[in-house]
């Protein structure tokens, strides 16, 4: 059986190996050199903690928006290359979630597994696309864990 990066996938695979694997397929999917590009930051970027972090997480977002916007081009010529595409942005999106903005503690796995089966149904065509995406996804999860707050109290 092909993995397919959802949740039930998700719930089964050990941890260090979806690390492993979305960080194999985000190296190939962004070339070094773009990777550099993004996060060399100019020395005001870097002045305060609060400019730094703010690079940081705007590079993160534009990584994982080229990344996600290759995806389909890289596939093109598979087999299966809908179901490839679908499954490597799948586990891209949980490389997005669970390890480039480390939202486990904000975001259920389930609730993040959701989002994505919607994104996907749709999904953008390019980097551009992405960064809209990816951005509405993260306010989404903000208010998410807004709400999980409130009801915790």
């Amino acid at each position: 059986m092909q993995r397919d990066y959802t949740l039930s996938c998700l719930l089964t695979m050990p941890r260090h190996e979806l690390e492993e694997f979305s960080q194999r397929i985000l190296t190939r999917m962004v070339p070094e050199d773009v990777m550099e590009e993004l996060f060399t930051f100019e020395p005001e970027e870097t002045e305060t903690e609060d400019r730094l972090r703010s690079a940081q997480f705007d590079a993160m977002l534009r990584m994982s928006a080229i990344a996600l916007g290759e995806v389909s081009s890289a596939f093109a010529d598979s087999d299966q290359a809908n179901q490839n595409t679908e499954r490597m942005s799948r586990l891209l999106l949980w490389h997005f979630y669970a390890v480039a903005f480390q939202l486990e503690a904000a975001v259920t796995l389930e609730q993040h597994c959701e989002a994505v089966e919607k994104i996907l149904v749709t999904p953008p065509k390019d980097a551009f696309g992405w960064i809209k995406t990816l951005t509405e996804l993260l306010h989404h999860y903000a208010s998410l864990n807004d709400n999980g707050d409130a009801q915790a109290h």
